[in-house]
């Protein structure tokens, strides 16, 4: 098996026993940030964080491209087996790449599976067992982890692993420990102890060894010791653990000579669990049992854990989270998980009444006196009194305080312990002046752990007769823990019922919340608790920030829908995140939380007018339009024209900055788009529709660096709410629109449907109108009979793609644009160029392409420049000049790497790898043809995904990989097939595709269209 090493210096071992050093330190640290997320993927940005310390240069991305090439030119060098090529070892995808290695594969997560293996075994009782899994995981170690690299990511991650190997070694002495070894153990514990002279449990082993192996005095002086070392280097004192087992030691406890059966390597010293002597009434044990169908949260667990019982005085963890979220149920798994680190009782309260108000906390603490042997005539009246009470009574104890579902500081204020030994946990939906040794933010399940958690409540049977449907119901519960228990309590309640039948109920936003009960416990009750806390202009905002179906807004865009100053706006979105009814993942940026967001519309449906919601949509649609407008200006060299003639703006809309910027802006408000326009789309508001039918006729300029089938159907909607609203020139414009996007979406059907609305724009403005007659239809059939140009090449009809183009070229020259001009002879030359009946000969198409080359040189125009690069590669490896071919490729690779085309990446990918496969290095073309589909994919052109799939297949048989040639084979032909098959009605289907229509390769071979 293939191995990757991090415990010491970083290696490479092949699956013939091979280990090498992979490179220089970039290389080595690349290789060692995949394998530490060995299966998951790790982003390039997030290789560049580990690589630079500050402000990373310009050319990091290419560095880390280079590094990876290295990495995978080195492993394949090394593993000569032929069975893990670096293409399969190390894959790519659209935002970085993957570690194709099983966590065993790696050193230091086989360290973790090892450690965590230890701690269950120990829990089990096999303490035998236990201590061979941690001998085992740290007999791994060769020296420092990560030996040698430089940058922060490196040092954070020697850090954590060296951390974890300290633990372990803990671990193990405590278990020998415990099994009886003592004597025999000192010299080890001494030695762990020049090495971490400042661990605190180190220093407890060998008090206790010392103990147990009748050296009592000597125990007493290692405490002494310990107490030294501690104060003079570090200025603390020794822990209460220490302390409790250094009083202990002194009394000569014979508790601390007995070991018990079993120990959790997170568990204090023994001598802390021991309070001899005190005449103190039955500890109290408040708690409520855990839910037996918990599920997940192994990290906040951990996390908890060790604030609660690390050894730190006055220790305050809180769980904040919405309504629903599980904090209940996390506090009460870690109260008991650390019970036993208090053992003068636990207390417990909710603090709100079966009502949902806050409850007094003078009534709490009488539970709580009551519970520490106070009889009632011994309360005092004042709440401050009782509170001064509470805390002597808990001054010399080490209790645990669990207060449950607080409103507020001031109602918690006089419930906190003040001993130093109590600690306290407490669970709120926002508790933010809170002060705490730590704070944990939670939020819904990961999506494995929610199709658990339905599984433990509705039937594990479930989860095997019905996956995908289980997964799909516990995404549409929005993995909120008491959501997934509603289900799950429906289907357990139902056995007749399927999965997918629920699944279908709660997909009815209109029924959404009523499905989601359980007992007399509803989701939107809960919501309802959080909502009728609002001041009335954060309900308005509220409700009307959730019509428009945002992805995620920011202040500005929000300020717009409401209409209000952006300092008032972000005042209120803040309060709404404090009541837990908005999220925020980033400054300034908020979106809500699904079944929140369901919630939201409801209620704004009940209690705002419909012209109030218009308003909201047709607000929300103008703040789009206007950065959309803004985005093409600051990027598009046709910006003028195109948005000469947009629809009037209400707002000032975003700021989108330079070209570069306004890239990354219409990158993230994808999303939103879609969701906006699809409201605009069924509001019935003609200037909403209007601004909508803009917004996606001027996404498609972006189309090399966003998938456009995310909005086939907000453009598909549009159509019939034009003709029903607009004019004839809003509704010819959205089936230019519904055209462009279709062109683009996943399904083949879908490029009927696309020609079948670029043809009524034909039909709408005539055949060819002049500029004079306004730039919108003038541009609108210019830029329609270039995109059926391109319809009907991917369908294979060269003559029909040719005649579009050349009615393009020729109403284009009517302009006297040249720029203008130029795009369109590409698409001619593209479509002569890929014809194996050109009418032009291949040596004068590239003379031609090079010509345009230097006009859009000139006009700086790098989307037209890189097709037209595209194009003159493309006439030299039809030409037989396939090492030219290759060259001027990667010369294009580059270009749209630099500036963030995806798509023309994955595209110029695919004909690279079949130039490589013509000029025999077949490694290189398997690598690019990988890369084109990881690429493609995401993409959802199925054109672009048949050639990616089909070279990939053709260079994998030229290595011999027989199976998966074939596999990659038969799904280009399947996707082809769908190009071919004709429209299933006659109005998609305007014009039948060639059957025989065929694509030549390099070799001459021809493959079916």
């Amino acid at each position: 098996m293939t191995r990757i090493r991090l415990l010491g210096p970083v290696q490479f071992v092949s699956a013939q026993g091979t280990a090498s050093r992979p490179g220089a330190p970039g290389p080595q640290t690349v290789l060692a940030a995949l394998a530490l997320r060995a299966g998951s993927l790790v982003t390039v940005d997030e290789l560049i964080d580990r690589l630079y310390h500050d402000d990373p240069p310009s050319s990091a991305r290419r560095v880390v491209v280079n590094y990876v090439h290295r990495l995978r030119t080195h492993i394949d060098r090394v593993d000569t087996d032929g069975g893990a090529r670096p293409s399969s070892l190390i894959g790519t995808t659209a935002d970085g790449y993957v570690l194709r290695l099983p966590e065993e594969g790696v050193d230091a997560l086989r360290f973790g599976l090892l450690t965590a293996r230890a701690r269950r075994r120990a829990r089990d009782g096999d303490l035998s067992a236990a201590v061979a899994c941690l001998e085992e995981a740290l007999g791994m170690w060769r020296g420092p982890a990560l030996a040698g690299l430089p940058g922060p990511g490196a040092e954070d991650q020697r850090r954590a692993l060296t951390e974890q190997r300290a633990s372990a070694m803990e671990h193990r002495l405590e278990l020998l420990l415990e099994c009886g070894h003592s004597a025999e153990l000192v010299p080890d514990i001494l030695r762990a102890l020049e090495t971490y002279p400042y661990r605190e449990r180190l220093h407890g082993a060998l008090m206790l060894a010392l103990y147990r192996s009748g050296r009592g005095a000597e125990a007493l002086l290692a405490y002494d010791h310990a107490r030294r070392v501690l104060a003079d280097e570090l200025g603390i004192d020794a822990g209460p653990a220490l302390r409790a087992l250094h009083a202990a030691i002194l009394a000569e406890d014979r508790a601390l000579l007995a070991a018990p059966s079993a120990v959790d390597e997170e568990a204090p010293a023994r001598a802390d669990l021991v309070r001899a002597g005190d005449q103190v009434p039955p500890p109290p044990a408040q708690l409520p049992p855990m839910p037996c169908d918990f599920t997940g949260r192994h990290d906040q667990i951990a996390a908890l854990v060790s604030a609660l019982t690390g050894g730190g005085e006055h220790a305050a963890a809180v769980i904040t989270g919405m309504g629903g979220v599980g904090k209940t149920a996390l506090a009460l798994r870690t109260a008991h998980a650390v019970a036993g680190s208090y053992p003068d009782g636990q207390l417990y309260a909710n603090l709100r009444g079966p009502d949902g108000t806050p409850c007094d906390p003078a009534g709490i603490l009488t539970s709580f006196l009551t519970a520490l042997g106070i009889g009632h005539e011994r309360f005092p009246a004042s709440l401050v009194d009782r509170t001064a009470l509470f805390r002597t009574l808990l001054s010399q104890r080490a209790v645990l305080v669990v207060l449950d579902n607080a409103t507020s500081v001031a109602q918690v204020e006089p419930l906190l312990p003040g001993a130093a030994r109590c600690a306290v946990l407490i669970t709120a939906r926002a508790l933010a002046a809170m002060p705490a040794t730590l704070t944990v933010p939670l939020v819904g399940l990961g999506p494995d752990d929610a199709v658990e958690l339905i599984g433990k409540v509705a039937g594990m049977r479930r989860l095997a007769e019905e996956p995908d449907a289980v997964a799909a119901l516990a995404a549409a519960c929005g993995h909120l823990p008491l959501a997934l228990r509603a289900a799950g309590a429906r289907l357990a309640t139902r056995p007749a019922w399927s999965v997918a039948a629920l699944l279908a109920r709660v997909s009815d936003q209109a029924r959404l919340l009523g499905e989601l009960r359980v007992g007399e416990l509803t989701v939107e009750a809960v919501f309802e608790l959080s909502a009728s806390q609002l001041a009335p202009r954060q309900a308005r905002a509220f409700t009307a920030l959730s019509i428009p179906h945002c992805a995620e807004f920011d202040v500005k865009g929000a300020a717009a829908v409401l209409d209000l100053p952006e300092r008032e706006t972000e005042a209120v979105l803040e309060a709404l995140v404090d009541a837990v009814l908005l999220e925020t993942h980033a400054p300034g940026l908020y979106h809500f939380h699904d079944l929140v967001g369901a919630y939201a519309r409801a209620k704004a449906q009940a209690e705002l007018t419909e012209g109030e919601r218009r308003e909201v949509v047709r607000r929300a649609a103008d703040y789009l339009c206007a950065g959309v407008v803004a985005a093409v200006r600051a990027s598009q060299p046709l910006a003028g024209p195109l948005t000469a003639e947009i629809h009037p703006r209400r707002s000032a809309g975003p700021e989108v900055g330079d070209a570069y910027e306004a890239m990354v802006w219409i990158r993230r408000v994808m999303p939103t788009v879609a969701a906006v326009v699809e409201q605009a789309a069924v509001c019935g508001d003609p200037d909403a529709v209007a601004l909508a039918v803009d917004i996606v006729t001027l996404v498609p300029c972006f189309e090399e660096i966003v998938p456009l089938g995310q909005l086939a159907q907000a453009a598909t909607a549009l159509v019939p709410a034009a003709l029903a609203h607009c004019g004839g020139d809003i509704a010819g414009t959205a089936h230019y629109a519904a055209g462009v996007i279709l062109k683009t979406h996943s399904s083949p059907a879908s490029l009927y449907r696309s020609r079948a609305h670029l043809l009524k724009v034909l039909e709408t403005f005539e055949d060819a109108p002049a500029p004079g007659d306004g730039y919108r239809p003038f541009l609108l059939v210019l830029f329609t009979l270039a995109m059926l140009a391109e319809l009907e090449l991917q369908f294979g009809n060269f003559a029909a793609a040719r005649g579009f183009a050349e009615r393009s070229v020729a109403l284009a020259a009517v302009s006297g644009d040249r720029e203008l001009v130029a795009r369109r002879r590409t698409v001619l030359l593209r479509i002569e160029a890929e014809d194996p009946d050109r009418r032009m000969a291949l040596d004068r198409i590239g003379s031609r392409c090079r010509e345009l080359t230097g006009v859009f040189t000139r006009s700086e125009d790098e989307k037209w420049l890189i097709r037209v690069m595209m194009t003159e590669a493309d006439s030299l490896l039809r030409g037989g000049s396939h090492a030219s071919a290759a060259r001027l490729y990667r010369r294009v690779l580059e270009r749209a790497r630099d500036r963030g085309h995806v798509r023309n990446e994955a595209e110029c990918l695919f004909r690279l790898s079949e130039a490589l496969l013509a000029t025999g290095d077949t490694g290189g073309a398997v690598d690019a043809a990988r890369d084109a589909l990881a690429g493609a994919q995401p993409t959802g052109e199925p054109l672009l995904m048949a050639r990616s799939h089909e070279a990939l297949g053709r260079a994998l048989r030229a290595v011999r990989e027989e199976s998966a040639a074939d596999d990659h084979l038969a799904q280009a032909e399947e996707l082809y097939r769908g190009l071919r098959r004709p429209a299933e009605t006659g109005a998609d289907a305007v014009a039948e595709s060639r059957p025989g229509a065929v694509r030549q390769h390099p070799d001459g071979t021809r493959s079916p269209r």
